[in-house]
């Protein structure tokens, strides 16, 4: 708006010139025919002046060609604003919600609750002399093993012991203990899966699984039941950090 304000004032300015300099042409001419007749010829001050003054009409019109074209910048930023102040955003704001929502709760983010298995795992109570004492210990891949059958039995959500099992959770030897999440657990070991309770149950149950194989094999203690209502936490480990992957936009 300023920028327009000051081309007007411009044209204002010019178109005065002009004027003044139609009435000095007008004023010379008349003093000409006044001292040499009716006949006598402009000289070359004359003519200078009326170039000069054709030269501010072009410059009125192009100084119109600019105001047009600012007219029209101008309208079509009113309209840009205008249909943004009418565009409603809080559609678009609900679906991002809803995304984040999911994402948050297919990573493990969120408390769930649902049909599934609870199970207890625990040392070995075989009273077979063959067994070696490490034999006869629940360790950190019996449980790895465990939690990627009940995966591939379609468990959505798992959890040890109260840690929520994540893509980023691990479960390694600590000593006579195992961590989860950087948390260490010790037996008996509580795992708690979400899903088609009697494919979870089958799973862990049925002859040639790896819960079977410890339970009648290395006499370790292993109880499954069926809940309609199982429940767990979401993961908050709040002192993980992402120090090596990067972002890629596509």
């Amino acid at each position: 708006m300023n920028r327009l304000r000051a081309i007007r004032t411009e044209e204002i300015s010019i178109k005065r010139k002009i004027v003044n300099i139609f009435i000095a042409v007008l004023a010379f001419i008349a003093s000409a025919a006044i001292v040499n007749g009716a006949d006598a010829s402009v000289d070359e001050n004359t003519v200078y002046v009326i170039r000069n003054l054709n030269e501010y009409e072009k410059s009125i019109e192009s100084m119109h060609d600019v105001i047009d074209a600012l007219r029209s910048e101008v309208a079509n930023e009113k309209k840009y604003i205008d249909d943004h102040k009418n565009y409603d955003f809080m559609d678009e704001i609900i679906s991002m919600y809803d995304q984040i929502g999911q994402l948050k709760f297919s990573n493990g983010f969120t408390a769930v609750r649902g049909p599934g298995i609870y199970m207890t795992v625990s040392d070995s109570i075989s009273e077979d002399e063959n067994l070696d004492i490490m034999e006869r210990i629940i360790h950190d891949v019996d449980i790895t093993v465990l939690l990627n059958e009940l995966k591939a039995a379609g468990a959505e959500a798992i959890a040890v012991n109260s840690k929520r099992i994540t893509s980023i959770s691990e479960v390694v030897c600590a000593g006579p203990l195992i961590r989860v999440n950087n948390e260490r657990v010790s037996a008996p070991f509580f795992i708690t899966a979400i899903g088609d309770m009697d494919r979870l149950y089958d799973a862990m149950t049925e002859e040639g699984s790896y819960a079977h194989t410890l339970k009648n094999g290395y006499g370790m203690e292993i109880e499954v039941r069926k809940a309609q209502n199982a429940s767990m936490n979401g993961y908050n480990n709040s002192n993980y950090k992402i120090e090596y992957a990067d972002i890629v936009e596509r």
